[in-house]
């Protein structure tokens, strides 16, 4: 169950915070993904970096990797906190959300019991594609709503961080040696998985806009223009993941 703190009230009450509303349901879908996704990811590399500086020298790991790997963990860490309130503020203001956040919630039982070499694969994973998406948001104007709204100040701020750390989830990749195929695998597994939640989200997400009284043909309307409108954007992170799938190696431009 995800508890709703008095720190929602301090978020505006925009549902169409990013132009439409159901552009706006896509955002707020992958944000209730995001604490627990981002709290493996703070575990794992927190389990890396301890094991790497445990079978270390006597010297131990550089503090360069040390340094890079705890700004990772704090920024990681940060984005979590921030995250949790955005959604508070949506589960506060949408009847129905509550149940949706509960299953997003849900969505990386289970691995923490995986090894750690594929869990830093899979790490490697959920960053570089969200180091992509963070691109597309940086660099295109159509994925996020010019208006000067809370919601779009935290994804441009979260979106400039994960491209300024994703290098770290890379770099325990290649510290532990992780084959070519396991990373090829992970990702294609990983990309699947985030796309089906995120479509499953947004889609739960218009249907609770639904029942509280949104209109579907418009909502409908919406989803199909923004859709169409980002095939391009689409296709750019379709092509990034696919030579990452290829070669094994992040190629961000």
């Amino acid at each position: 169950m995800v508890a709703v703190s008095s720190g929602a009230r301090a978020w505006p009450s925009n549902p169409a915070w990013n132009g439409t509303l159901a552009r706006s349901r896509f955002f707020d879908g992958i944000s209730l993904l995001l604490p627990v996704g981002e709290t493996f990811l703070v575990d794992t590399i927190a389990q890396w970096l301890a094991e790497a500086e445990a079978e270390a020298d006597e010297d131990g790991i550089s503090a360069s990797v040390r340094t890079e790997a705890e700004r990772f963990i704090r920024e990681e860490s940060a984005h979590q906190r921030v995250h949790d309130r955005y959604n508070e503020a949506l589960i506060s203001s949408l009847p129905g959300a509550v149940d949706v956040a509960a299953r997003a919630s849900r969505v990386t039982d289970g691995l923490q019991d995986l090894d750690l070499k594929t869990k830093v694969a899979l790490a490697a994973a959920f960053e570089y594609l969200t180091a992509l998406l963070s691109l597309e948001m940086l660099k295109r104007p159509y994925l996020l709503d010019a208006s000067p709204t809370t919601q779009r100040r935290v994804w441009l701020w979260h979106a400039r961080e994960e491209l300024a750390h994703c290098h770290v989830a890379f770099d325990a990749v290649a510290s532990l040696r992780v084959g070519r195929l396991h990373c090829a695998l992970t990702f294609a597994a990983a990309a699947v998985w985030l796309a089906g939640d995120v479509l499953r989200l947004w889609f739960a997400l218009c249907r609770c806009d639904a029942k509280a009284g949104a209109g579907r043909l418009r909502m409908c309307a919406q989803a199909c223009r923004f859709a169409l409108f980002g095939v391009p954007c689409l296709a750019r992170v379709s092509w990034g993941a696919l030579r990452y799938f290829l070669s094994g190696r992040p190629k961000l431009s």
